[in-house]
């Protein structure tokens, strides 16, 4: 399987721990074939109390196990008196389980630390290549299926290193070792055994790829169930504002329904193949004990041979069942390790061009030159836009919904590649410049407020980690959010739930309002930063945002007019193109479009502020 050849990949760093457990694997399945040859004997010494009949063969000849033992020990064992001669075998069978249980916990505890490293890089190489995609990926893509493959499937993979790779060599060197034995007592009787194993085998290999499909189809069944669940309870708000909890509930049931019938596949295919080894083992058995009798009876075996060979065969029974068990880890491996393999291998669209230089600084200006760009194909939302951004005015974007006002945006951090024209800083293409020197000079507050599951103080400083106490409070004031987080239960270390649910929305605002202000960056991009925010809350942000804006080349992306009428340049986007553009009283004095809209908010804010004034009888 072409995922777990690729898994061996992640072993570079194990080799000597991959050594050692291969030595202990060898020990094991030396010590198990071992277990088998002192069958025989042991059960001859029993009835007989003679260790000469148990060192020779009924032809008065070595038996062929203790040639590897010195001469000198032989002669040895042969001189011993009947007492002592009585503690050699259960001796050498405590040596021998001491030396077993040795070998066990080490290849134990060794292919544990293995299975345990490939989950971690595995894991960190999947992560790391989804922090590099750009937000167009997730536009088509589920997060929790994404999830799922992180931890659901990262689990599995990590379960057929352990109990699937592991075991494969483990007991593949215990059918080798168990099947070296019986060619070394009997090269006649091994080759019988020899033609009757892989008709055991090779139904393994048949189940294994069945249940390699039903797996895969599975976990992409189990990764739908993760989706739909975590949209649901991300979004529970709207789900029961708006009484869907049903729907969503049959959306789950469908997608449980899937996994349940496949899973009862596989679950079918593991109950066969069970039963259906059973019969093959009893088959080979049964034809093994026939052709053994006849051996002993007609071509004069010794029946310690007999024993032992016997023995030797019916222990690899258990490695072959556990064979059968390691392809399931195997098939499940192998097709959650395809699903990871797929996040892996996915390239970014928006990377840096050979020979990207590094942004020092910002001197000139942001030029948009005939910009076109469209989400889905044939759908455009910039046509040809045409803008230029000088260093230190702020620059004002506003429009009807739909303009592309937070296209460019998205655009100025390279989320998104144009698709025609250029983007250029300084007069060179934003492509050109590496995407980590464009954004350090970039502080985005989107209209869309993440803050993450962690303390006021650290969703402040998430851009700036190395920011003192004394730095976020500034920046957290500047934002006119100081005050309202010294009254949180314990003020900038509370925690703030997912998505900062435990604010209001004008409160996520400011933190991340005070989250742009600390990083100090030299281009600041504010999409509907203040949107949430009173009046009153507006109007004190707007103070201090103008005064950190003064050093900076600010664009303001805006529906209500009231925010931006101080900004340098406001353009007006309509259809994916510069309308017209200027400052607040310029645009009003042309009477065009941005009169038109002001003309309507202001009428709407009029109709707003007569239907709160007292009506007078």
């Amino acid at each position: 399987m072409s995922s777990l050849r690729r898994l061996s990949s992640y072993l570079s760093g194990a080799r000597a721990g991959l050594i050692a457990a291969t030595l202990c694997m060898l020990i094991l399945a030396a010590t198990s074939a071992f277990y088998a040859f002192l069958a025989g004997p042991g059960l001859k010494f029993m009835f007989s109390g003679n260790l000469t009949d148990v060192l020779f063969g009924s032809d008065g000849e070595l038996r062929t196990l203790w040639t590897w033992f010195p001469t000198s020990w032989l002669d040895r064992l042969q001189s011993l008196e009947a007492k002592a001669a009585l503690l050699f075998l259960p001796l050498l069978l405590v040596a021998t389980a001491i030396l077993k249980g040795a070998a066990q916990t080490g290849q134990f505890y060794l292919l544990g630390r293995i299975s345990q490293s490939i989950l971690l890089r595995l894991r960190h190489d999947a992560f790391r290549s989804l922090l590099r995609l750009s937000p167009k990926f997730y536009d088509t893509q589920s997060h929790g299926d994404l999830l799922s493959r992180l931890t659901h499937d990262a689990n599995i993979v990590e379960q057929a290193a352990f109990y699937g790779l592991a075991p494969l060599v483990r007991d593949s060197l215990g059918v080798g070792a168990l099947l070296t034995f019986c060619f070394i007592l009997t090269p006649k009787l091994a080759l019988f055994t020899f033609v009757i194993v892989p008709l055991a085998v090779y139904p393994l290999l048949r189940f294994a790829r069945w249940l390699k499909r039903v797996s895969k189809q599975s976990q992409n069944a189990q990764g739908e169930i993760n989706a739909v669940a975590y949209e649901a309870l991300a979004g529970v708000r709207v789900v029961q504002a708006f009484g869907t909890e049903t729907r969503e509930e049959a959306r789950l049931k469908s997608a449980a329904d899937r996994y349940f019938s496949q899973m009862l596949r596989s679950y079918f295919i593991r109950a066969v193949r069970t039963p259906t080894m059973e019969i093959l083992g009893m088959i080979a058995v049964a034809a093994l004990i026939g052709f053994l009798g006849y051996q002993v009876r007609n071509q004069g075996v010794d029946p310690a041979e007999f024993i032992s060979f016997f023995v030797a065969i019916v222990m690899m029974y258990d490695p072959l069942k556990k064979l059968g068990h390691t392809s399931d880890y195997l098939a499940a491996g192998a097709s959650a390790a395809e699903r990871i393999f797929e996040v892996i291998d996915t390239q970014p669209d928006v990377v840096d061009r050979p020979g990207a230089i590094r942004l020092a600084a910002l001197r000139s200006a942001i030029e948009f030159r005939n910009v076109d760009f469209e989400y889905r194909p044939g759908v455009p939302v910039l046509r040809g836009l045409a803008l230029r951004i000088e260093r230190g005015p702020t620059v004002a974007l506003v429009g009807a919904t739909g303009c592309g006002k937070s296209t460019v945006a998205q655009l100025v951090p390279r989320f998104y590649d144009v698709g025609g024209g250029a983007l250029t800083i300084d007069g060179r293409d934003i492509r050109d410049i590496t995407l980590a020197s464009l954004r350090e000079q970039i502080s985005v507050v989107s209209q869309d407020t993440f803050l993450f599951n962690a303390s006021v103080l650290h969703n402040i400083g998430y851009g700036n980690p190395d920011a003192s106490l004394r730095d976020i409070q500034a920046a957290a004031k500047a934002a006119y959010a100081d005050e309202f987080i010294r009254a949180l239960p314990e003020g900038y270390e509370t925690i703030i739930g997912e998505r900062g649910i435990t604010l209001s929305g004008g409160q996520r605002q400011r933190l991340a309002i005070a989250r742009a202000i600390l990083r100090n960056a030299p281009i600041l991009v504010l999409d509907e930063a203040t949107s949430a925010l009173d009046a009153d809350a507006e109007q004190r942000v707007q103070t201090n945002l103008e005064a950190f804006m003064a050093e900076r080349t600010s664009i303001v992306i805006a529906h209500r007019l009231s925010t931006i009428r101080n900004a340098h340049q406001i353009a007006v986007l309509s259809d994916g193109r510069v309308d017209e553009i200027g400052t607040h009283s310029e645009l009003l004095d042309r009477g065009q479009s941005y009169a038109r809209l002001y003309a309507m908010q202001f009428q709407d804010d009029s109709a707003v502020k007569r239907e709160r004034e007292p009506v007078v009888h």
